[in-house]
């Protein structure tokens, strides 16, 4: 168990409320390392919409083989929520941010983990939680601390255009993509990347010719299926004045907002994980000193 906080409101709205505003909960990790006595790298893990499952299982099981440590966090089973996929936006995910930065917190003094080691990797839902991780304001309000590295893969994040959101920390970021994802698009990542590129951050775009959206979860259907899931594929939501609005009506955003589609298609290819793998391996190899 780790010791973070949960924040009021739902998704962004408030956004970033602060620490004081919130209630203390535990929130489950689970330390995977490698059978060795020396400190090792360790990856925090964040998870998509349904909670930890085979396709963050099977990134614990091969981060091991690397040498490399895992620490996956659990942001629903502590808050009594079985998931977020279709609709029901009962978290903040201020509070799923908090919670990456209090489970680095909690690796501090382990005798196996290299602490100036630690990158954040997320998939779908976490992969906004390892991009928001990098943005230096964020890191100020919520921690102090400064991760190796971000990798996010198939991010719920690229539709969102934050204010100063090229203000990074510095650490490189990549994010690991399908190019048939229709739950959340891969041009909407082209556009969020060109940006930071303009503004000279260390970011990269691995594209996967073909697969589909969670393309590395072994478990899931071949060839993808359609579920009734909440897509933000038609949407443009910036922040303004400290809220997250959508661009077409001005209001807040969110999940009832009007460009929000329901239904999207998942699935696993085989030849994409691989790829994603390697990818992964080489990003950490570049990034951890050992």
């Amino acid at each position: 168990m780790i010791e973070s906080v949960d924040l009021p409101g739902e998704l962004w709205e408030p956004f970033m409320p602060l620490l004081e505003e919130g209630e203390a909960v535990d929130v489950e990790a689970t330390l995977t390392l490698p059978p060795t006595n020396e400190p090792v790298p360790v990856v925090i893990l964040t998870h998509g919409c349904g909670g930890p499952g085979d396709a963050e299982l099977g990134w614990v099981s091969y981060l091991e083989g690397l040498g490399i440590g895992s620490l996956l966090v659990d942001h629903l089973g502590g808050r009594d929520i079985t998931t977020l996929c279709f609709g029901a936006a009962t978290l903040n995910v201020a509070s799923i941010l908090v919670d990456v930065y209090r489970a680095a917190d909690s690796l501090e003094g382990h005798p196996h983990v290299d602490i100036d080691n630690l990158a954040v990797m997320g998939l779908s839902l976490g992969g906004r939680t390892a991009l928001w991780s990098a943005v230096e304001r964020f890191e100020d309000l919520y921690s102090g601390r400064t991760f190796q590295g971000h990798i996010a893969l198939y991010p719920s994040a690229c539709f969102i255009e934050l204010e100063d959101e090229h203000v990074v920390t510095g650490a490189p970021i990549r994010i690991l993509h399908g190019t048939a994802d229709d739950w959340t698009p891969i041009d909407q990542c082209h556009d969020y990347v060109d940006r930071m590129l303009g503004h000279g951050v260390d970011i990269r775009l691995i594209e996967y010719v073909g697969a589909p959206h969670s393309f590395d979860n072994s478990s899931g259907p071949t060839p993808a299926v359609e579920i009734p899931a909440v897509s933000p594929r038609n949407c443009t939501f910036v922040e303004r004045g400290g809220s997250i609005v959508d661009v077409n009506t001005g209001a807040v955003a969110g999940v009832r907002s009007t460009c929000v589609e329901i239904g999207a298609h998942y699935g696993f290819d085989a030849e994409a994980r691989d790829a994603a793998r390697a990818d992964v391996a080489d990003f950490l190899d570049h990034i951890f000193d050992r």
